[in-house]
Order: structure tokens, then C-alpha cells, then sequence
């Protein structure tokens, strides 16, 4: 995944340095108006996955203390020595996480940049975890020069940011009526933090908004597309009508929807004007958000158990979401995804929802003779050919071909989403008898055959080749996805694999799977 400058993140903290002549120094007072020092040095620290784990937080430079989430700050002036800008400073503190587990943070930073006597200098300062605790460093790729490799509306608040790209489309309205309704719902839930002092009530609060600032922030970079302003009313709104009532869910991968419909018996139910047949996932610290993953999962299960309307309706709803665009003179479409999941950037493609979809809109073809249907299939098939830079998901290892779960990290071999996505191809190769969906297929079953023993502990499955023991849950569904590799190609090596993990669920004294 391309990580540009234009890829932004949020949750900024802001950290005050203090200046010297020529650098930041952590000695002396800053040049605050000085004009002898004509460079304004502005700093700010973005979101990362770790950020997610914080609750709370303390972070000192000299005699000021940050304990809040906010946005980029001018910290002071600094001169320029023979066309560089030296910058050297300290952070140091205290962040908490959720169950209550302090850690210290002190880390001594330095950059360099070029400048001339009109710059601006943003410094982006990331946490992120190192072993067991949590350290400070410069993101180098989103620090720059102001005017040139930095935005002036960098300095916008989300709200503003998303209102201003907003003026003059047709969802300038809506989306100004859902930011004033959030605004009311997260300073309610921070008024209820700083009454009680639950951190039940943090979590919401930040939850609460996730939404407005990871588009805000691509507002700031860039104008939004027609379909990811409907993605943005989509979330906001539920996360509007669900903050409204409830705080957070206790658990990640929660799934929320606005109908009476779901595969899942613990899927949490509300009935809101959104009316929605499409599920909310949560995540700690980023809210509800659209997970094109899970409605194509929805999707299929629905026509496995034969409810072949509740699977067309997810189908034909979230179709106002795929994304079109050109590459090879063909025609493809991308299910984007707009939350941070580990260290991905924003947006991310996951090739379970290209594959999966590929074969559950070429379904819902097949039932309905919807054309719409068809050309999604088919761009989601043709979306396996584009590159990385371009959301590719598709990553030539030395085992073949994997088709990544997460296309930010092309290291990560996550077993299910592979075969989940070959389910997919040939599912979509057995409607329209396509050749590229067949290749696609075949090089992706010999890239699981080739793989298999990296995921094979010797007692249990892995559910990625850079995790370690799967779940419970994921070691069955391997065994269930590795019977119907066989199934389809009649090659025995994917049902001797099979039997041999189905083993150890009963050597451990668990009750094996049917195969």
C-alpha cells in the first residue's frame, strides 16, 4: 500500500517544542515571534494502530503538558543554517491503555529539511508499539515543507475540512445537518467522561467521531468522490443514531444493523430512519464503519442457506459503493475500505471482498439477469490485474500468486481470505465460463498447495504465515476450505491436509469437523 503524503492520519496530539536559534532545542525558549527566525515550525502526531490501545496520555516537552487529541499546532520559529533546517527535541510521558497499564515514553528526535526564507515545516511524529511498550519517532514521509509537500488546509479541523470540499454538491446539506448532530452526541459523552470519570465513556466519545476525521482528513489532501461521500453519510449516520443511545461495545469486530436481517444471532439490531441491510463493524477507538468484507460474507451466506433476496438486497445496496476505474483499456471496481486496520493507511482493498465478490454478484446475475450485477463481477475479477500502487492485492511470492486479506502488507499470507477469494472466482467462473477467472483460480490453488506447510505448526493450523496458532474458529474453517479445495479439483493432497488438522482438533479432545 502506498503510504504518500497524501495518506494523512488522524487523532493528532499536539506536542510544544522548545526553540533555539536555527533548531529545537530542549533548553531554551522558543523564538515565538522572532522574525529573525523565518521558518514556522508546526508539529503534530498522527494516527497509528497503537493509538487504538490508548486511553489516556500525558506527553511533556519542557513545562508543557498534551493530555488531548487535537490538531496541528505552531510551536515557534527556527533559522536556516546554509539551506537546512536542524531540528532536534524531546517527548516524554505517560500513555495508559484500556485495562488501566501505565507506560513511560521519553525519545530524543531529530530531522533535517531543506527550506528557503518562505517555508513552513510540519513534523509528524507517530506513536507505535515496539515489543511490549509504546515509543515516539518522525514519520519522515508525512513530514515536510508547508506549500509544497504539505496542504495549507492541513490546519482545518475535520468538520471544516469536510464542509468546505462539500460546498456546492448535492451533500453539502445532509452532511452539515449529521456534523452538527455528532457534534451534540461526542460532547455529551465527554461531558459524561469528565463527570464520572469512566473510561467506558472516553471510548464513545472518540468512537463517536472516528468517521468525520478519517475523511476530514482526506479532505484536507484531496476532494472526495462522489462514492466516498456516500460511504461517509452511511457510517455517519449510524454511528449518529447508535451514540445517540448506547456507548461502545465491549468487543471489536461487533457488527451492527438497521433491519431486522442478519446471519448472526449476536449481531446488534437498531431501528433507525438509516434502514440499512448492510452491517456496521466496530473496531475500539474507530466507531462503526462500512466493511465491505462482511456484507460479501452476509451476501453468501444468505444464498448457501437459500434467503436469496436477503442476499440480492445486501447486494444491490452496497453496489451504490464499488468504485469504478481504468487499467489495461478494461474496466475494474475496488470495495474500499476507510478505517485503519493495523498500520494500514486509508483507504485499503482486501482481495476476500474482490474475490468474494467477483462470485456472489455473478450470483445474484444469474438469478436476477441484472447487468449492473455482471459489470460489477467482472470489474471486481479485473481488479486481480492492477499493481500496488493502484490498490493491487495481489502479491507474487515465491509460493504463487496469494491474494491478500490485507493488500497494505504484502508480507501477511492469511489463509482463509486466499481460498475465500478463490471461492469467489470459482463461483463467478462457474456462471460465465470466463478464462481470466479460471487462470486466476488455478494459480491460486497451487500457490495453497505449494504454501500449506508454512501454515502447518506440526499441532494446529497458523491463520497467517506471520501469526501464530489460528483461533479455534479459523483452524475449523481452514479444514472446511481445504475439503472444498478438494471438492473442486479432486487433488487428495488438500483432503490428507484435511484430515490431518481435522486430527488435531481431536488429539486436543475437541469434536472434529465432518468431512
Amino acid at each position: 500500500m502506498g503510504s504518500s503524503m497524501k495518506q494523512v492520519r488522524i487523532f493528532t496530539f499536539l506536542v510544544i517544542v522548545i526553540l533555539s536559534s536555527g533548531c529545537i532545542s530542549v533548553e531554551t525558549s522558543f523564538h515565538s515571534h522572532n522574525h529573525n527566525y523565518p521558518i514556522k515550525v508546526f508539529v503534530q502526531i498522527e494516527e497509528e494502530n497503537a493509538i487504538f490501545e490508548i486511553a489516556k496520555f500525558e506527553l511533556t516537552v519542557g513545562n508543557v503538558t498534551i493530555d488531548r487529541l487535537d490538531t496541528p499546532i505552531f510551536v515557534g520559529r527556527v533559522g536556516i543554517d546554509n539551506g537546512k533546517v536542524p531540528i532536534v527535541f524531546t517527548v516524554k510521558g505517560t500513555l495508559i491503555n484500556w485495562y488501566g497499564k501505565s507506560f513511560k515514553v521519553k525519545e530524543l528526535l531529530s530531522a533535517i529539511f531543506n527550506a528557503t526564507s518562505n517555508d513552513e515545516i510540519l513534523i509528524t511524529l507517530k506513536i507505535y508499539k515496539e515489543d511490549d511498550t509504546f515509543r515516539v519517532g518522525i514519520d519522515e514521509k508525512k513530514s515536510g515543507i508547508i506549500g509544497r509537500d504539505v496542504p495549507e488546509d492541513v490546519f482545518l479541523s475535520p468538520e471544516t475540512a469536510l464542509l468546505k470540499t462539500a460546498k456546492g454538491t448535492k451533500f453539502y446539506e445532509e452532511l452539515a445537518e449529521e456534523i452538527g448532530k455528532n457534534e451534540k452526541i461526542k460532547s455529551k459523552l465527554l461531558d459524561e467522561y469528565k463527570r464520572t470519570g469512566n473510561l467506558t465513556y472516553l471510548k464513545s466519545y472518540r468512537d463517536s467521531f472516528y468517521t468525520i476525521r478519517v475523511f476530514g482528513e482526506l479532505a484536507k489532501w484531496r476532494r472526495l468522490s462522489k462514492v466516498e461521500y456516500r460511504i461517509l453519510l452511511a457510517e455517519l449516520k449510524a454511528n449518529n443514531a447508535y451514540y445517540s443511545h448506547y456507548t461502545s461495545p465491549t468487543k471489536d469486530f461487533s457488527a451492527l444493523v438497521f433491519s431486522d436481517d442478519s446471519p448472526y444471532y449476536s449481531t446488534f439490531r437498531m431501528k433507525d430512519s438509516l434502514n440499512s441491510s448492510l452491517p456496521f463493524v466496530y473496531y475500539t477507538g474507530r466507531g462503526f464503519n462500512l466493511y465491505p468484507v462482511t456484507a460479501i460474507h452476509w451476501a453468501e451466506m444468505y444464498f448457501q442457506r437459500g434467503q436469496n433476496e436477503k442476499a440480492l438486497q445486501i447486494l444491490k445496496e452496497l453496489s451504490q459503493y464499488a468504485q469504478y476505474g481504468e487499467y489495461g483499456g478494461k474496466e475494474y471496481v475496488l470495495f474500499k475500505n476507510y478505517f485503519h486496520f493495523e498500520n494500514s493507511s486509508i483507504p485499503w482493498v482486501s482481495g476476500y471482498a474482490q474475490g468474494m465478490g467477483a462470485g456472489v454478484y455473478a450470483i445474484a446475475y444469474n438469478l436476477t439477469g441484472n447487468e449492473t450485477y455482471l459489470r460489477i463481477a467482472k470489474g471486481l475479477v479485473n481488479s486481480f490485474d492492477l499493481p500496488p500502487s493502484m490498490n493491487g492485492f495481489v502479491s507474487h511470492t515465491k509460493y504463487g500468486d496469494w491474494y491478500l486479506e490485507y493488500n497494505y502488507n504484502s508480507n501477511e499470507l492469511v489463509l482463509n481470505g486466499h481460498i475465500i477469494a478463490l471461492q469467489g472466482l470459482y463461483y463467478y467462473w462457474q456462471v460465465t465460463n470466463d478464462e481470466k477467472a479460471w487462470l486466476l483460480f488455478q494459480k491460486g490453488v497451487q500457490a495453497v498447495r505449494n504454501a500449506l506447510p508454512i501454515f502447518d505448526t506440526g499441532s494446529w493450523s497458523r491463520y497467517s504465515n506471520i501469526h501464530g496458532d489460528a483461533s479455534e474458529f479459523y483452524h475449523r474453517l481452514h479444514i472446511r476450505l481445504l475439503k472444498w479445495l478438494y471438492d473442486v479439483t479432486g487433488d487428495k493432497y488438500f483432503l490428507e491436509y484435511a484430515r490431518k488438522w481435522n486430527d488435531y482438533l481431536m488429539i486436543r479432545g475437541l469434536k472434529p469437523e465432518k468431512i
